[in-house]
């Protein structure tokens, strides 16, 4: 399995710089998501707001969430993982750089957002497959 797979047929959320961190905010929490990328006006991947971005460089900061912009308060882009690599290859990567979101890449071009969430269904999905051939095994 490789990471298009397991982000197929996902909408790939994004939000772009100039938008307010409270529209960010209101768009994450509708949607469930810990983060999201932040794109530029041409498509571009900037970076990664997350959950600890608002807390941190926003309330902690005595920050207006109306007036501030994403891209001001954005994690720079620290990894990324292409769609040919492994669940595997993502989960060293965002230990190595201890996160829990990674964006997905094809090539230059981004198509979405991989996160820790994603890489636990398939590991509970590849168990579950493992189990069931044992049982099927067992019963023949």
């Amino acid at each position: 399995m490789l990471i298009r797979d397991v982000i197929r047929n996902r909408e790939p959320y994004s939000t772009k710089a100039t938008a307010t961190v409270q529209e960010a905010a209101e768009f994450m929490a509708s949607r469930n998501i810990g983060a999201v990328c932040v794109i530029d006006d041409e498509g571009r991947l900037l970076g990664v707001f997350s959950e600890r971005d608002v807390l941190n460089r926003v309330v902690v900061a005595h920050r207006d969430p109306m007036e501030v912009r994403v891209g001001d308060v954005t994690s720079e882009l620290r990894a990324v993982i292409q769609c040919d690599e492994t669940p595997h290859q993502a989960l060293e990567r965002m230990e190595l750089i201890g996160t829990r979101h990674l964006p997905v890449v094809d090539g230059d071009r981004w198509v979405g957002m991989l996160s820790m969430r994603d890489l636990l269904r398939v590991e509970v999905g590849e168990q579950g497959d493992e189990i069931k051939l044992l049982h099927e095994y067992i019963q023949h």
